[in-house]
């Protein structure tokens, strides 16, 4: 089954709204919950549309045409080399003692990976000349 590029954003939207809703219905609850199983429960609960969006633009990546493919693959080769990059840079700098990450901050991994991927997929779909398809 292919999904149309309405169809795909419709979903991804749907679970979007899922994950904004769980993480503010659920994660302020995740400290004060009681029980190991409880806080694991709400702390992942907000991942789990997350997964359903990577595995739609699996899906999305697989069904498209050779051309399509190839911007998707360069787009997650460039976000995954920059973040893992970054990723090395800043742990560098944390056992250096210069900056001091937050308990939080691999949260901000996949939303970064997502933002250079969504950039780079933009670049590339202009550069091939197919802005606007797929």
């Amino acid at each position: 089954m292919k999904y149309s590029r309405k169809r795909y954003q419709t979903a991804v939207l749907v679970l979007m709204a899922i994950y904004f809703a769980a993480i503010l219905l659920l994660s302020p609850h995740v400290r004060d919950a009681q029980g190991v199983l409880a806080k694991a429960v709400l702390a992942v609960a907000p991942a789990l549309p997350v997964v359903g969006v990577v595995w739609l633009m699996t899906w999305r990546v697989v069904h498209s045409d050779e051309l399509e493919q190839r911007v998707h693959l360069i787009a997650l080769s460039v976000a995954s080399g920059t973040v893992a990059s970054l990723s090395l840079i800043v742990g560098f700098l944390a056992a250096g003692g210069v900056v001091a990450p937050g308990e939080d901050a691999l949260i901000w991994v996949f939303p970064g990976l997502c933002a250079i991927y969504g950039l780079t997929r933009w670049s590339l779909s202009r550069y091939y000349g197919r802005e606007g398809r797929g």
